[in-house]
């Protein structure tokens, strides 16, 4: 994880703006950068693929058993390109100590945040609260949590260890002081589905799996 001299990581940045913002926009991500120059790069590169999730149009419905198909055939994929690298490496990592950032964790094993977030058939703004642990853990499905664990070459204790973890703070440091504060208050897994750039067939299925309150 990332930080600049005043400790101020990545992660910190990413979750302050969507926070924030509903979408990305050109004036947002100009706004950023000059916020934190620093990461630059990733900025643009996560507006990219924000907004490019953002704006496609809505999927067609699909029927439900057409739509898991489609589903199960991408994560397949998703995991088969990820881990049928080097097992050992696979195994090792699943004996590693405490997970400190999913989009770390994703960019070790080559995937972007984009590609995460494909991978386990979410959009950008999910994976960055689920990162930053604005998602109340027991409302998250737990074939997520089993397939993110996969992705990473992590086992679901692991994950789920790094899911209850208080969230990461928005506010009460320095370099936030320029923004409103923020609540610590967690979302439930279906509001956080409800309000993604995910189509409405994604949205359907995922919130059938959503656990407790919230997910109707």
């Amino acid at each position: 994880m990332r930080k600049n001299k005043e400790g101020v990581t990545l992660d910190d940045v990413l979750n302050e703006w969507v926070a924030e913002c509903e979408e990305p926009t050109a004036e947002g991500l100009e706004l950023w950068v000059s916020r934190y120059p620093q990461y630059r790069s990733e900025l643009v590169e996560f507006a990219a693929a924000w907004a490019e999730q953002s704006l496609l149009p809505p999927a067609p419905a699909l029927e439900v058993e057409e739509e898991e198909r489609i589903v199960d055939r991408v994560m397949s994929h998703a995991v088969n390109v990820t881990f049928d690298r080097d097992e050992g490496i696979r195994s090792k990592r699943s004996e590693e100590g405490a997970i400190k950032s999913l989009t770390a964790e994703a960019k070790n094993v080559g995937l972007g945040v984009k590609e995460f977030a494909k991978g386990c058939g979410l959009d950008v703004a999910l994976i960055t609260k689920l990162n930053n642990r604005r998602i109340r853990p027991e409302t998250i499905p737990s074939r997520l949590v089993s397939h993110m664990a996969r992705l990473l070459g992590r086992t679901v204790e692991r994950v789920m260890d790094y899911l209850r973890c208080e969230p990461q703070p928005l506010s009460g440091s320095s370099f936030l002081a320029h923004t409103k504060p923020q609540t610590a208050e967690r979302e439930s897994f279906g509001d956080a589905v409800r309000r993604s750039s995910l189509s409405e067939a994604e949205k359907a299925r995922w919130l059938d799996q959503a656990v407790g309150p919230g997910r109707n």
